[in-house]
C-alpha cells in the first residue's frame, strides 16, 4: 500500500505535518510505502525560487498585499487578471521581484516583452509580470493575462496529475490547500480515483480548501469543523483530529528534565520562534534583552532560511548569560518544554506544538491570513495573546508576576493540545480505506 503526501513551500509547517502522519503510519505499519511531493518541485528551479522569494518578500515587506492575496480580494485579482490597471504598489513589487529573480530578462522587458526565455516556466512567469506592469503597452493585455492565468493553472495541475498517475498511490493526503485544488478537476472527471484527504494545519478555513472532491477533512479543532460545515461540507466528511505533530511530542519531558537536556539554568525562560525564515525574532529579542528589570533566559533557534543568523550569533556572543542560540532543528520538543512562555510568529504547527506542551503563546508579529486565524483561536480560548512589539516586555513581566493568570493560560493550553493528532489521522485513514487494505502489512505493536 502506498500513501502520497502533497505539500507546497514556502511554509515548513505543511511539510512537518505530512512527515508526522507518515511517521505515525510507519510506526503502525513498518512495511507501508510513503512519498512526499512539494508541488513547487514540479516547476523549473529558477521559477520556483522566484515564487518562493516573492512570497517571503511579500510577507515581510508588503503584508497588506499578502493579506489581500490570501483573502481573495476581488480588486487585487481583477488587477492580476488585467481587468483593471495594477496599483503602483503591486507594479513596484513585481518589478523588483523580476529584477531580483530574472535580471537578464528584466533589462530586456522594461518597454517590451522579452524575445526569448530559457524555459517554459520562466517564459510564463515573466510574460505574466510584464503583462501586469505594462498592461497599457501590451496588445490585448487583459485577454493575455486571463489566458496566462488559466494556462499556468492547467500546466501545473497536469504535472501534479502525471506525478500521481505515475506513482499510483492508494491514498493522497494534502496538507496544503493548493495541491488539493490542483487535483480537483481530474477527480471530477474520474481520471484520479484515489481518495484525497485534506489535513488543515491552521485554526481557520480558507475557501480554497472547500471542495466536493475532497473525501475527508482532518482539522485541528471543533471551531474549524464548524467553519467547514457552514461552508457546505457535510459533517460526515469532517474529523477533529488535531494538527499532526511528530512522535516526539507524544512523550514529553518535564520542564526540569528539558532544561537539563539543553544545559539551561532555572531562570524564567522564553522561547522565541520565527519559523524557517526567523521572521520577527530579532525585534522580539531586542525588546527582551533591553529589559533592565528582568533577567529572562532567552532561547532561539536559527532559521534554516533566515537572513539574520549572523546578527543572532553576535547577540549570543554579547549576552552569553541571558541568550542561548541553537542551530536549526526540526525537533523542537525540549525547547518548548523548557520554556515558560513561547513568543513569535503564530504558524499553525508552532502554535500546536506550544499547546501540546501546555505553554501560552504570545504572538508579536502576524502575517495575516491563516496566522490571524491562529491568533484569534489562541485569544478566544485564553491560551495566548497578540501583543504589539513595544508592549512585549511589559506584558511578559505582568504574566510572570501573576501566577494565577499564568496557571490559567497553561491549563487552557494543555486542554487544547493534541500531542497524538498524527495517530488520530492514521485512524481516520484506516477507516476511510478499510482496515482490510492495511492487514497485509506488518503491524508494529508500538502504541499500547
Amino acid at each position: 500500500m502506498k500513501v502520497l503526501f502533497l505539500t507546497s513551500s514556502p511554509g515548513y509547517g505543511h511539510t512537518r505535518a505530512a512527515e508526522a502522519i507518515g511517521a505515525a503510519l510507519q510506526r503502525q505499519y513498518p512495511d507501508i510505502e510513503t512519498n512526499y511531493l512539494d508541488v513547487t518541485q514540479l516547476l523549473d528551479p529558477q521559477a520556483s525560487a522566484a515564487l518562493q522569494d516573492g512570497y517571503l518578500r511579500m510577507t515581510a515587506e508588503h503584508p497588506e498585499l499578502y493579506q489581500k492575496l490570501y483573502n481573495l480580494d476581488s480588486n487585487l485579482y481583477r488587477q492580476l487578471a488585467g481587468k483593471i490597471p495594477a496599483d503602483q504598489v503591486l507594479v513596484d513589487f513585481l518589478t523588483e521581484q523580476q529584477r531580483r529573480s530574472y535580471p537578464e530578462e528584466f533589462e530586456r522587458s522594461i518597454f517590451s516583452l522579452p524575445v526569448y526565455y530559457k524555459n517554459l516556466d520562466g517564459a510564463l512567469l515573466n510574460t505574466f509580470i510584464n503583462g501586469i506592469c505594462n498592461r497599457n503597452k501590451t496588445p490585448a493585455g487583459r485577454l493575455l493575462l486571463q489566458g496566462l492565468l488559466a494556462l499556468i493553472f492547467r500546466i501545473l495541475s497536469s504535472r501534479v496529475k502525471k506525478f500521481v498517475a505515475d506513482y499510483n498511490p492508494d491514498c493522497i493526503v494534502a496538507t496544503q490547500m493548493y495541491p488539493n485544488a490542483l487535483l480537483s478537476r481530474f477527480i471530477k472527471k474520474g481520471i484520479i480515483t484515489q481518495p484525497i484527504v485534506g489535513v488543515l494545519t491552521d485554526y481557520g478555513v480558507h475557501g480554497v480548501w472547500v471542495r466536493d472532491t475532497t473525501s475527508l477533512y482532518c482539522v485541528g479543532h471543533q471551531d474549524v469543523a464548524d467553519s467547514l460545515r457552514r461552508q457546505g461540507i457535510a459533517p460526515n466528511r469532517i474529523r477533529v483530529t488535531g494538527i499532526p505533530l511528530v512522535p516526539a511530542f507524544e512523550n514529553l519531558p518535564t520542564q526540569q528534565q528539558a532544561r537539563k537536556n539543553l544545559g539551561l539554568a532555572t531562570n524564567p525562560t522564553i522561547l522565541i520562534t520565527g519559523g524557517q525564515c526567523g521572521i520577527g525574532v530579532i525585534d522580539a529579542l531586542h525588546q527582551l534583552l533591553d529589559d533592565k528589570h528582568h533577567q529572562y533566559q532567552l532561547l532561539v533557534t536559527e532559521g534554516s532560511h533566515a537572513a539574520d543568523n549572523e546578527k543572532l550569533q553576535q547577540l549570543a556572543n554579547n549576552y552569553p548569560d541571558r541568550f542561548r542560540l541553537f542551530g536549526w532543528r526540526s525537533d523542537m520538543r525540549d525547547l518548548f518544554c523548557a520554556a515558560d512562555i513561547v513568543v513569535g510568529k503564530p504558524g499553525g504547527l508552532t502554535v500546536s506544538e506550544t499547546l501540546a506542551c501546555g505553554k501560552p503563546f504570545i504572538a508579536t508579529c502576524c502575517l495575516g491570513g491563516q496566522e490571524m486565524h491562529n491568533v484569534n483561536f489562541l485569544t478566544k480560548n485564553n491560551a495566548g495573546l497578540y501583543v504589539e512589539l513595544a508592549q512585549l516586555s511589559t506584558v511578559i513581566g505582568e504574566l510572570f508576576t501573576d501566577p494565577k493568570r499564568m496557571g490559567t493560560m497553561n491549563s487552557c493550553a494543555q486542554q487544547l493540545g493534541r500531542a497524538h493528532a498524527a495517530r488520530s489521522v492514521v485512524v481516520e485513514l484506516e477507516k476511510l480505506l478499510s482496515l482490510n487494505k492495511f492487514k497485509k502489512f506488518h503491524v508494529a505493536n508500538l502504541w499500547e
